[in-house]
């Protein structure tokens, strides 16, 4: 890249970056507050992963496929407790009314 680009890109860069802290630190608000509406926690793909009892690989190909709903900021995947939610449903074998 020319300096010329690196350049132009900075601004939005620390806006990125800036954003990815914030995003961070409501994760963790979250988990601290332990915040029970399903809706406002979100989970990140190592959180993801030990709920699922997965690897890395599986939920990689869950996404590709368009199993799981998700976001990706700068390389890093997040689900919400919702979509997992909805996952769940939607993949569930046994549909039992409880």
């Amino acid at each position: 890249m020319e300096k010329g680009n690196t350049k132009s890109l900075y601004p939005f860069l620390v806006s990125f970056n800036s954003l990815e802290r914030k995003m961070e630190e409501l994760i963790r608000e979250f988990k601290i507050r332990q915040i029970k509406d399903p809706q406002y926690i979100i989970l990140d793909n190592a959180d993801f992963i030990r709920m699922f009892k997965i690897s890395a690989r599986t939920a990689q190909h869950w996404r590709e496929e368009g199993l799981i709903e998700y976001a990706q900021v700068k390389g890093k995947f997040y689900y919400g407790l919702t979509d997992i939610n909805n996952f769940l449903d939607k993949h569930r074998k046994n549909k039992r009314s409880i």
